[in-house]
Parts: C-alpha cells; structure tokens; sequence
C-alpha cells in the first residue's frame, strides 16, 4: 500500500495539508503518515537527564494538537490507516531513513516570501534537493482537490523517470482525465528532437489516459502557459528532479513563484532515475 507522508508545523496553514490529505486518504485508498519536527532544545539543558523527559512531553502535546486539529477542522482520517509521528531528531536523517520508494511526500508552501526561501535555501529545498522521492508541492490555497489532470514539463535532455510517473498514476491515476506533454524550447534546433520525445511518451500514455502535446517556443511562452493553468485547481504541473526547470534560476522562479503561488498550481516533482 502507498502512503502519502504529511509534514506538519501547526501553522495556520496546516489544515490545508490535513483537508487534502484526508480526501487523498478516502479518494485513492492511501495510508497516512502525519510527521511533526519538534523545536529543538535549549543548547543549556539539551544534553541533560531530563531532555528525554522535555521530548516525551512535548511529543504527547503535539499528539493533542493534532488530535484537536482534525477535531477543529471535522477530519476523521481512517484511524487503522493514519499514523502520526512527533520527533526530535533532524527532519532530513528521519526522512532518508523512514521513507520507501513509492511513498509520496506532501508539502505545504506558504506564500511569496517561503517561496522565495525556496529557491535559495530553505528547509523544503533541501528536501526536494537531497531527498531522491517523489514530493507533491501545494500552495496554501488548495484544500480538498484531487488531481485531474497532469501537466508533465517534459524535456528530451532530462528523460522523465518513468517508472516514478508509473507509481504516481497508478496511485491517482484513476481519477485523471487528461495528460499534456509540454516543453519550452529555446532553440529551434531543439525542436524536432524534443517532438519526437513527447510522441514517444505519448505512445506509453494514451492507452489509459487522453494525451496532448503542446510546445512552447516563442517569447511569450511563459505568460501562454500561466494562462492556460492559472487558476486552474484541479490541474498538477509535473517536473523532473535535475531538469532544466528546477535547477535553471529562470525557469525555476517562473515554475515556483508565478505558476504554484500566483496561479495557485500545486506541484509534483519526480526523483531522477539515478
């Protein structure tokens, strides 16, 4: 069974994660595993006898919080199928050990200036950067939606990991409708090439799923693909780990901030095939 791993802070904006979770729980029959970082110690009583104590109790308060969260919110997740963790220890160490291949990790992004943390340094780019698993980015706008339709940002120089996409459409494959292939090309020596690649993928697709192909290569490339997604809840653009989009500073801040913040997109990002 796949699970999805919700990070929580009990900010204002952790409904948000709890409401999506929730309907991802009832909509695709997912096991649930809430993870909450405790704040860490005071360095004067953190190698103490009494810091297990501090931790133990603040454990059991995180576990009321979230049990008054859900309560505060009417969420009742599946109890047999719904776990939560509070823990002490660096978030990252936890994660590498505690997460499985096909798990799908589900972050919140909190606004502009989280998102601009985001593409210089923050704790949810190291993440992304340095934990090879599939991660689901919302914004802080979307609650209760469930994916129906896929953007893939496909590139014939960064191949998608197929067997990553395969897991996640076979985990919310069910309710999709439709899978676009676009790309922005630059140069148009790059276009015959990076057509060929979206046909090739398309044929792996379009058994199961209405397939289009849409390529991009005029200047205005970036306002045409905010508009046909902006506002759009129901639509999850899907990038690939180490693709030009995530690691370009350009496209990576028209992906981020004006796709998945201003328009409200939420984001899947594939691990590399590495």
């Amino acid at each position: 069974m796949n699970r999805l791993v919700v990070l929580i802070d009990f900010s204002p904006y952790t409904p948000t994660l709890l409401k999506l979770a929730c309907n991802w729980q009832k909509t695709f029959d997912l096991d649930l595993v809430f993870i909450h970082k405790l704040d860490g110690l005071a360095p004067t009583i953190s190698n103490t006898k009494g810091s297990d104590q501090i931790i133990e109790f603040n454990k059991k308060e995180a576990e009321k919080t979230f049990s008054n969260t859900l309560k505060e919110n009417n969420l009742a997740p599946i109890g047999e199928k719904t776990s939560f963790e509070a823990i002490s220890i660096q978030l990252l160490h936890y994660l590498e050990d505690f997460l499985k291949p096909n798990d799908l990790l589900l972050l919140g992004l909190k606004g502009t200036g989280f998102l601009k943390r985001l593409l210089i340094g923050s704790t949810a780019t190291t993440i992304i950067d340095q934990l090879n698993q599939t991660v689901i980015a919302v914004p802080q706008t979307i609650e209760e939606t469930v994916p129906i339709k896929l953007a893939l940002s496909c590139q014939e120089k960064h191949p998608l990991n197929e067997q990553a996409l395969e897991s996640i459409l076979v985990t919310i494959g069910q309710k999709i409708k439709e899978i676009e292939l676009l790309t922005v090309i630059e140069d148009k020596a790059e276009l015959a090439r990076g057509k060929e690649y979206l046909e090739q993928l398309k044929s792996k697709l379009e058994d199961r799923f209405e397939v289009q192909i849409n390529i991009y290569e005029n200047k205005d490339a970036f306002t045409e693909i905010k508009k046909r997604f902006s506002k759009r809840l129901d639509d999850f653009i899907v990038l690939q780990k180490g693709s030009r989009h995530l690691n370009d500073k350009l496209f990576r801040n028209f992906f981020i901030n004006d796709l998945i913040h201003d328009g409200n997109t939420p984001l899947i990002i594939l691990p590399t095939t590495d």
